[in-house]
C-alpha cells in the first residue's frame, strides 16, 4: 500500500473551545464482499479516543483531509479502519462502484459535518479466493476490533451514523440490480 501523504484535519483551541480545522466533508466507503455467493461486510468497532458513537461498529469512512481528493479518501479510511487496499482488491477481483465518483452528496448538519458523501462499492472475489485479512492501520483508540459480518447479520445490527441503513438504501439502489442474484431458471426436462 503507497504511504498517503495528505494533511491530516487538526484540532485548536480557542478561549477553551475545541475547533476542527477541516474540509467538513465526509466520506463514506459502503463497502460489500462477496465470496463464494455469499455477501460479507467488513465492519469497525469504534474506540475510546472519538468523540462519539463510541463502542458501536460502523462502515469505513471519515473526514477529507486537507490536499486528497473525496477518492483518495475513501482509498486512505478504508485502508486506516480496516487495512483493506481498495486499488489492490480492484486489480485482483471485479469492482462494481466508483473510486472517484459518489452515488450520494448530502447535507445534513448534524453538529459532525457539512457534507457527506456514499460510495457503494461492491467486491465479487474470485472463485476461491478468501476473505482478506483485516488489520487497521490507526490506533486502539480510534478503531478497537474489525471483523467480517454476513450481510444479513450487518442489516440488523444498530451500527454507529445509521450505517445499516446506509446498507439498505444501496442495496435497493445501486446494488438492486446484482444482489441478491437471480435465482437460476430451472430446466425443461
Amino acid at each position: 500500500m503507497a504511504k498517503f501523504t495528505s494533511t491530516p484535519n487538526r484540532c485548536v483551541l480557542v478561549e477553551g473551545k475545541e475547533i476542527w480545522v477541516s474540509r467538513s466533508v465526509t466520506v463514506l466507503a459502503i463497502l460489500i464482499v462477496i465470496c463464494d455467493g455469499n455477501a460479507y461486510v467488513p465492519l469497525n468497532k469504534r474506540g475510546p479516543d472519538l468523540p462519539s458513537e463510541v463502542g458501536k461498529w460502523c462502515l469505513a469512512g471519515g473526514y477529507l483531509d486537507y490536499d486528497e481528493t473525496v477518492g483518495g479518501a475513501v482509498m486512505r479510511e478504508v485502508w486506516e479502519e480496516l487495512g483493506l487496499d481498495l486499488l489492490d482488491l480492484q486489480a485482483k477481483h471485479h469492482l462494481v462502484g466508483s473510486l472517484e465518483q459518489p452515488s450520494r452528496v448530502f447535507s445534513e448538519p448534524r453538529r459532525l459535518q457539512n457534507v457527506g458523501m456514499h460510495y457503494p462499492l461492491m467486491v465479487f472475489l474470485q472463485p476461491g479466493a478468501q476473505l482478506p485479512n483485516l488489520t487497521p492501520q490507526v490506533s486502539p483508540g480510534e478503531v478497537t476490533e474489525v471483523g467480517w459480518f454476513p450481510l444479513d447479520d450487518a442489516l440488523k445490527m444498530d451500527l454507529a451514523f445509521g450505517h445499516q441503513n446506509c446498507l439498505m438504501r444501496c442495496l435497493a439502489n445501486e446494488f438492486a440490480s446484482i444482489w441478491p442474484p437471480p435465482a437460476p431458471t430451472p430446466t425443461a426436462q
